[in-house]
């Protein structure tokens, strides 16, 4: 099968990639059916950065070359892709955008398990219910995430916010400093 990939040149931190189609076992810079473009990540102007070759993509993908991932991304922001490759690109950048919202909703609930792990070591108070509901809502959010399921982890994510309110609710008011003796009392 023939593969719409990247070949990657230019120096150490300053990489240049070549779009090409290649034979699917053929290494990385191995040979070359046709160049069918560039990417260049250290242009400046962003119109620079992808030139693609639209007429010989398009007769490859008719041939059914398959683009990698990174090629079929660069493929759908060009509008090159048709049919059911575009479909299934859209899909797969919608879940993508997903899986991030479910990222940052695990972040956000580790800084809460991380304040609420602090507060009941700093505190008398027993937190060990609050701590344990928001590690649950964490557990939960990581499921939700390979399912991609934003809507999930939006309502554990709830959960556990719920769970740091009502521990700083439960955490005691600090004891009051003794005041300093009066002077009357110390005559």
């Amino acid at each position: 099968m023939v593969r719409l990939r990247m070949q990657r040149f230019g120096r150490t931190h300053r990489p240049f990639y070549r779009i090409n189609a290649i034979d699917q076992r053929t290494r990385r810079n191995g040979r070359v059916l046709e160049n069918l473009g560039h990417y260049d990540p250290m242009e400046k102007d962003q119109d620079k950065q992808v030139v693609l070759k639209v007429e010989e993509i398009k007769a490859w993908l008719a041939k059914g070359a398959q683009p990698s991932d990174t090629v079929r991304d660069m493929l759908g922001h060009a509008d090159i892709l048709e049919g059911d490759m575009k479909a299934k690109w859209i899909s797969d950048r919608a879940t993508n955008m997903k899986r991030g919202e479910c990222k940052k909703a695990r972040k956000e609930v580790e800084g809460i398990i991380a304040s609420l792990e602090k507060m009941a070591g700093d505190s008398e108070a027993d937190l060990t219910p609050f701590v344990n509901t928001a590690k649950k809502s964490l557990n939960m959010i990581q499921s939700a995430m390979s399912l991609a399921k934003d809507d999930v982890a939006a309502k554990y994510l709830a959960d556990a916010k719920d769970a740091m309110s009502k521990a700083e609710a439960a955490k005691p008011a600090p004891a009051p400093e003794p005041e300093a003796a009066s002077e009357e009392t110390a005559e």
